[in-house]
């Protein structure tokens, strides 16, 4: 009985029967075997074989000396090959190296050993499948535990962003309280400012009618300047109050209020204005009464910083 009729007894299919012997070079039962066993899990294992341009038989032949010789035997074990493949595969996979030739011909495989060679064959396959499919397992879990570790680190850090932003929002409500606070003194010290000057104004003018002397401008109030100076300093922000102070049936009297940043330029406020008063036309210009300062178009390119602007400011908008 041949390799193939053996194969095909094993319980192989004919196609495999045939790629393993025509990959072993028909070089005995064992090789094909082992070639079965290898390529068992192939994806293109029962695809049809593709025809090569080679011909002739690729079998191995023995040279003339070896003609006698039937097998080779290892001596460190006993086992029997029928040729030198078969022989140099149990060298590699055993590690014996004592061979001799043997004119003894190989046996056939009786029905119980064909038997056992391919339940052996049947649990290798299986072992490696079982190996192949705890590696993925393995594997999967491992990628797994990889995804929620990422979707951990991700929701921390989001949690941070968030807890910082909403540090960063509690922090500018508090500048902003604060510019309200200096913003609503510095207009209330305006007012009491501007109250003075009318009252002195009109007591002088009194006196020149009455022919008395004239009384005297009272000294400034005194400032906390150095608080206003550390929020101007610190503050990126500028808040700005204008108030109208024009004349015709249509001028605006409501108060123009709006939030710009330090370094911004006058220019960015004049624009603003025309924006909301595109009546007012090009030639305008705001004044504080609290110190006493005008600001018009030559200082355009200058910042709200830099003009003491910073953080807040109440200005007067005329003609």
């Amino acid at each position: 009985m041949g390799d193939k009729d053996t194969l095909l007894e094993f319980g192989f299919s004919q196609l495999r029967v045939d790629k393993a012997l025509k990959a072993t070079k028909n070089s005995g039962i064992q090789s094909a075997l082992d070639w079965l066993d290898k390529h068992a899990n192939d994806p293109d294992i029962d695809n049809p074989i593709e025809e090569s341009a080679e011909t002739g038989d690729a079998a191995a032949e023995q040279p003339a000396d070896d003609a006698e010789a039937q097998s080779l035997v290892c001596n460190e074990c006993g086992k029997q090959f029928k040729n030198e493949d078969l022989a140099q595969y149990h060298a590699v996979k055993s590690g014996h190296t004592d061979f001799a030739q043997s004119t003894e011909a190989v046996k056939p495989l009786t029905e119980e050993e064909k038997a056992q060679k391919l339940q052996d064959i049947q649990e290798r396959i299986k072992e490696k499948r079982q190996k192949r499919e705890a590696a993925e397992k393995e594997e999967q879990k491992q990628n797994e535990l990889i995804r929620r570790k990422a979707g951990q680190d991700q929701s921390e850090q989001q949690e941070k962003l968030k807890d910082a932003q909403i540090l960063r929002d509690i922090e500018k409500r508090k500048r902003e309280k604060e510019s309200d606070k200096l913003a609503a003194r510095k207009i209330k010290e305006q007012i009491e400012q501007d109250k003075k000057d009318r009252a002195l104004r009109f007591a002088r003018e009194k006196a020149e009618r009455d022919g008395t002397a004239a009384p005297q401008e009272p000294k400034p109030t005194v400032v906390n300047t150095a608080q206003l100076q550390n929020a101007s300093s610190n503050s990126d922000q500028a808040r700005l109050q204008i108030r109208p102070m024009l004349t015709g049936e249509d001028a605006p009297t409501k108060p123009l209020t709006r939030m710009f940043g330090a370094d911004q330029t006058l220019k960015d406020v004049f624009d603003y204005i025309r924006k909301e008063i595109p009546s007012i036309g090009h030639h305008f210009k705001l004044s504080t009464t609290f110190p006493r300062n005008e600001f018009s178009t030559q200082q355009e390119s200058k910042t709200l910083k830099e003009l003491g602007l910073v953080p807040s400011a109440a200005l007067i908008l005329t003609k």
